[in-house]
């Protein structure tokens, strides 16, 4: 994390208690781009031992998550689409959120989930509606 509001945003979504549970961590934050890893277990496997959509899913929607928070405005997911091209069974995977369209009320944000040897696991996208609050506000 570079800048203080960086660092601030980081921990907020530290309390994303699902995403901690799965092991997941935000590792970047700067305006409209955030990277979180997560590291593949036993526990993120499925029922023919590869990495559970869910589990995926998850890692990819926090990286999105806050990418689109990371300007100190809460913005709340409205829509996401994930497309699977690699079945991953083991190794660490980060996925790479970019904001590629912001307007006043929409955050839309691609996000590329890659394994150790930066091969394309997933592409997801994600939109997400600006609510106008700070983020963290009560």
């Amino acid at each position: 994390m570079e800048s203080p509001e960086s660092e601030r945003i980081a921990a907020f979504f530290e309390r994303d208690r699902f995403a901690r549970e799965n092991g997941i961590r935000v590792v970047e934050v700067r305006p409209g781009f955030a990277r979180a890893e997560m590291t593949v277990e036993s526990r993120h496997l499925n029922s023919i031992g590869i990495l559970q959509g869910g589990a995926l899913f998850t890692l990819a929607d926090l990286a999105f998550a806050v990418a689109s928070n990371s300007h100190g405005v809460v913005a709340v997911a409205c829509q996401a689409d994930l497309t699977w091209f690699k079945a991953v069974q083991s190794g660490t995977l980060t996925a790479a959120a970019e904001e590629i369209s912001r307007t006043r009320r929409l955050s839309t944000c691609l996000v590329r989930v890659t394994d150790r040897d930066q091969e394309l696991v997933a592409l997801f996208k994600g939109v997400a509606y600006i609510k106008g609050t700070p983020l963290g506000a009560p």
